[in-house]
């Protein structure tokens, strides 16, 4: 495909890249995103004149022809072209991931690849010679700003120091937008990078031909034919061993150090186990790659998950003997350019991801937002945090306003869903006054008996109207109350709280008619049902709202069933009538289509949320609802947010907005779970329940990454033949095929 900013990262340990061609540099760090610093990276062929080819990652030398790059789930490769004398260039990046081994996924290492192999023909390009070369030289040269760097026989090191004070910042911006200004006296640490080269030969690099600085490497390189697999291996490790965030005011470690104490311990480890590593990683990219996706959901996926692994820190908390580390193990995701930590509704989006691979991780985060609810005097309960922290300290809500219905609501369908897909029952059990206290607040909110809250709506789509960002009585919380209603009922009740408990459940008895007769308009929900601006305070300014009918009260919208998709994912039956939320859904994303997928509702199709929409597509196939491919206008925002001037990583939003590098792409990987259409309750009551429901007209194979064994390297296969017969292969734990008993192809 087209050369494009591509971020590539590690899960929990910082290290990261960011690819900009059009800018001719990349961003690297072994803190990661936002910590970075422009990084010139000379890297292609040294003609026989001593002349240099090089992709387009440093502002010297002559550029290949036609570059483009092809990404895996876990990989890139930059491609490019010497005409003169016939070669193909290619250098890959992998990144080694696979589920639940923390080991392969914590390692602050990646392992790098350089070949040339005989093009033998280059469009119409006349080449200078008849013959391929035997061998040629390839290089890679490298130039950083403050970083020491030394060269040895096959070996690059640098030494750098990191200021700890994260900021995104552009040229052209006023300081409003501005996340943070980094101060003179930001304390600093010290960060050792290497790349190492395996293959041997590898000798320091002479001085550049073309102009360019910086320090490398060069060697020699037999000149093979296409698929040859003779190649350049290196190795690039980072390594920082002091603390690099406080979390709760205490001094926060990267995690990998209780594995790998210095950079030397990094390499040889990574050195080592490099076979084992890129077996169990490409086996878990060539199981993502059977689903039978097109090009360009496969593109948001890969795009997404590399976007979230940049923004994630797996840290131990210094000063509390609870791990073998010696202290508290804590696990965090940036809100991209926010830079807000665990963002509760962000998370409720990439719980997807947790679902299908890491449910751990989620847990770790439940745990983690228990110490940030405030108490709530009025209801008696409390409101949970939107997040964290910002930056580089995690010590409690950073963000400008609470989204305490949102929020809440969120915790609980979580909360839920995390136990009933794993059967782990113990944050039920160890938070449920946690649980409780969140609920009485909900309970609370619906002030006038009509069925919608009417207290704590502002929520997080911050960029919309008034009527979808913070009108009272919304059918989006109204909604989603609901279902976080009947979640903490579950929830309580299974913790021997039955009165909440059925407290919960006449409350939603009563509430949802309500809902029904009053926010029903024909063919959609209402975005709310309270017309009134009167008393309506602007959530960020302070200011009430002019006294008028609130302008887009009854649009169409694509968040009402936005709480109904984890209670599907665990069988739950949603109290609301199925066919107008169905048609709800589709007369949305008919009234909301844009260029680059649905707005928020249909007097705003401009602010485009990525993330949403993949949510709504993701709630269509769970509740039955049909829903047109949209996935090409999506990735078309991609290319159009990273090429030329611009370069944002995986973007939420349109020009309105700048959700730039953000986490929330991770959603994606939801389609996994939703084409086959698994479902998961391991505390049903008559045992655990899983069921399948793929579509049967047409041959396809679903990796059911939930259902795996992951450590013995067991992953069942849902295979739908071209007969429309659904079977499993591999199959571990009972799974009952819905609709086999049937005879059609094509399921109703």
């Amino acid at each position: 495909m087209q050369l494009m900013t591509w971020q590539i990262a590690r899960l929990g340990s910082r290290l990261g890249f960011v690819f900009e061609p059009y800018q001719r540099r990349v961003l690297h760090s072994g803190l990661g995103r936002f910590l970075d610093q422009p990084l010139d990276l000379a890297v292609g062929i040294i003609r026989p004149d001593g002349s240099e080819r090089v992709l387009p990652f440093t502002a010297t030398g002559e550029k290949l022809y036609a570059c483009e790059q092809f990404e895996r789930v876990n990989s890139i490769t930059f491609r490019g072209y010497d005409p003169d004398l016939g070669l193909k260039f290619e250098l890959n990046l992998h990144s080694p991931f696979y589920p639940q081994n923390e080991k392969i996924c914590l390692l602050p290492a990646m392992y790098v690849e350089l070949r040339v192999t005989w093009a033998h023909r280059v469009r119409w390009l006349k080449r200078t010679v008849t013959e391929p070369p035997e061998q040629v030289r390839l290089f890679i040269r490298i130039a950083r700003p403050d970083t020491q760097i030394t060269v040895a026989s096959g070996r690059i090191d640098m030494r750098y120091d990191v200021p700890l004070v994260a900021t995104y910042e552009r040229s052209g911006y006023d300081a409003a937008h501005r996340v943070d200004a980094a101060p003179s006296d930001a304390p600093t640490v010290t960060v050792f990078d290497r790349l190492q080269s395996v293959t041997e030969g590898a000798q320091p690099l002479a001085a550049s031909t073309s102009g360019g600085g910086g320090r490398g490497l060069a060697l020699d390189l037999p000149v093979t034919p296409e698929g040859s697999g003779t190649k350049w291996r290196l190795i690039w490790g980072t390594h920082c061993a002091q603390p690099i965030m406080q979390v709760r005011h205490k001094p926060a470690k990267l995690r990998y150090n209780q594995y790998w104490s210095n950079l030397d311990e990094v390499m040889t480890y990574a050195q080592t186990t490099r076979d084992d590593n890129l077996a169990h990683s490409r086996r878990f990219e060539k199981l993502l790659e059977q689903a039978p996706f097109i090009a360009a959901r496969r593109h948001i996926i890969a795009q997404g998950f590399h976007s979230y692994l940049a923004n994630t820190f797996w840290c131990d908390v210094e000063g509390d003997a609870t791990s073998t580390s010696g202290g508290e193990e804590w696990f965090s995701n940036w809100e991209g350019s926010c830079l807000y930590h665990s963002t509760v509704d962000v998370e409720y989006n990439v719980a997807l991801f947790y679902f299908t691979c890491w449910p751990r991780l989620l847990k770790l985060t439940l745990n983690q937002w228990t110490g940030h609810g405030k108490l709530h005097t009025q209801s008696g309960g409390k409101i949970l945090s939107h997040d964290m922290g910002v930056g580089l300290t995690a010590n409690g809500q950073a963000y400008h306003h609470d989204m305490p219905v949102e929020e809440n609501c969120d915790f609980l369908l979580l909360c839920q869903s995390y136990c009933h897909w794993t059967g782990d029952d113990e944050p039920l059990k160890q938070h449920a006054a946690f649980i409780k206290s969140l609920t009485q607040y909900l309970i609370w909110t619906d002030r006038d008996g009509s069925g919608f809250p009417s207290e704590g709506t502002a929520n997080t789509i911050d960029d919309a109207s008034p009527a979808v960002q913070y009108a009272r009585r919304q059918t989006y919380l109204a909604v989603k109350r609901i279902m976080a209603l009947l979640a903490a009922a579950d929830l309580l009740s299974r913790a021997g709280d039955e009165q909440t408990a059925t407290q919960c459940r006449d409350v939603v008895r009563h509430a949802v008619p309500k809902i029904e007769h009053e926010a029903w308009l024909g063919d959609h929900y209402a975005v709310c049902i309270d017309k009134d601006t009167s008393g309506l305070t602007d959530v960020w300014t302070g200011k009430p709202l002019p006294i008028a009918e609130l302008t887009g009260w009854d649009d169409y919208s694509i968040y009402t069933s936005n709480g109904l998709l984890l209670p599907a994912m665990i069988g739950k039956q949603s109290p609301f009538d199925a066919r107008r939320v169905t048609a709800d859904l589709t007369s949305g994303i008919r009234e909301t289509q844009s260029s680059y997928g649905c707005g928020h509702c249909s007097s705003d199709t401009t602010n485009v949320w990525v993330s949403q929409n993949l949510w709504r597509d993701l709630t269509g196939r769970y509740t039955g609802a049909v829903v047109p491919p949209l996935d090409s206008r999506y990735w078309d925002l991609q290319t159009f947010s990273n090429t030329g001037e611009q370069s944002f990583g995986f973007i939420d939003t349109y020009v309105g907005n700048e959700l730039a590098f953000y986490p929330r792409g991770a959603v994606a990987f939801g389609h996994y779970l939703a084409g086959p259409r698994i479902r998961i309750d391991r505390l049903n009551d008559r045992g655990s329940k899983i069921t399948i429901r793929p579509d049967r007209f047409r041959h396809s194979r679903w990796p059911l990454l939930p259902l795996a064994d992951w450590e013995a390297g067991k992953i069942p296969v849902c295979v739908v033949d071209g007969l429309g017969n659904v079977t499993i292969e591999g199959e571990i734990e009972s799974v009952t095929i819905v609709g086999n008993d049937e005879q059609s192809m094509i399921e109703p």
